[in-house]
């Protein structure tokens, strides 16, 4: 299927999945929030595996470890500045609203629009033709890379 559609899906699941944290108030269901954080997780976990694989798409072995390494720094960045980023929006939406409940309503409508816009530029992750066109040149370039074989010593 390519990484295009699996991390798409996946990200709407996850905004799907945090719309009704938006309207929690004291009654809410503690269960049915714990399923609604399931299936928040579950859609996490269909993006987490496209989205890594996409970035190893036409690179050669030796540059996979550098791909590796990059790709778990922006994801340890990524995750640090965002939870920040939605701190710093709770704050503000508490200090000037009615109370905190108020305040987490507004940074989870936050959150579920950063799931949108992932949603929106999981469009250019490669899909399945991309994949196939990336690894056939990848084998071609290969197969003309190969060091050329030194001549055959005759004995004389």
């Amino acid at each position: 299927m390519g990484a295009r559609w699996i991390a798409v899906v996946g990200f709407v699941v996850v905004a799907a999945a945090t719309v009704p944290f938006c309207f929690v108030d004291a009654t809410s269901n503690s269960w049915l929030l714990a399923l609604w954080l399931l299936i928040r997780g579950v859609g996490l976990g269909a993006v987490t595996m496209p989205v890594m694989t996409a970035s190893y798409v036409g690179l050669d072995r030796s540059q996979i470890a550098h791909s590796s390494v990059l790709t778990r720094t922006a994801q340890q960045i990524g995750g640090s500045f965002g939870t920040a980023v939605l701190a710093v929006i709770l704050e503000h939406a508490v200090v000037g609203s009615s109370g905190p409940m108020a305040g987490f309503h507004v940074a989870f409508w936050w959150a579920t629009g950063f799931s949108l816009v992932a949603t929106a530029l999981c469009l250019w992750l490669p899909g399945r033709k991309q994949v196939h066109a990336a690894a056939a040149a990848a084998a071609a370039a290969r197969t003309s890379a190969a060091p050329p074989q030194a001549p055959a010593l005759t004995g004389r």
